[in-house]
């Protein structure tokens, strides 16, 4: 597995294969062969994150589009920061790229920022950092993160996401 005894990633690695059959494991490898991904990076990837083994294909493919594909990051990003595909894509992911694809156009940071450095952060610094502090931009940020209007009752908001 590439772990050391003595980590304690070693726990978390050991967990992770020992739900899996080989064959799972194979098809989850070939997963992220498709994407250019060699099994070195992929066996880096599971170090740095045991976890993307204990997700499922049909998430770890919607990870690896979304991240490839649509924020066109580099192969080398996503080895590097494997964690990201353990996120939730629907939930956090996609809401904070909206709001990143937001501030970053307009300049509204002092400093450039990666994209994969506001995934890890808690909902509170992340809304503080990027959403409540923008006070004219505040409500649009919101409604870009949250997807729908802001004081609209929850009827009028599934009415207008069907």
């Amino acid at each position: 597995m590439g772990f050391s005894t003595n980590s304690r990633m070693f726990v978390y690695g050991l967990q992770a294969v020992s739900y899996l059959s080989e064959e799972t494991f194979d098809r989850k490898l070939e997963l992220f062969r498709s994407y250019g991904i060699s099994k070195e990076e992929f066996i880096e990837m599971f170090r740095k994150a045991p976890g993307i083994l204990a997700s499922s294909e049909e998430r770890l493919k919607l990870g690896l589009e979304f991240f490839l594909k649509d924020v066109e990051f580099k192969k080398s990003v996503l080895v590097h920061n494997p964690v990201c595909l353990t996120l939730s894509i629907e939930n956090r992911v996609i809401p904070r790229y909206r709001v990143f694809q937001i501030v970053m156009p307009r300049g509204m940071l002092k400093k450039k920022l990666s994209f994969g450095s506001m995934l890890l952060l808690s909902e509170e610094n992340f809304l503080k950092k990027f959403v409540l502090r923008f006070g004219d931009d505040a409500e649009e940020l919101l409604l870009a993160y949250k997807g729908h209007s802001l004081g609209s009752s929850r009827k009028e908001n599934l009415e207008t996401t069907i």
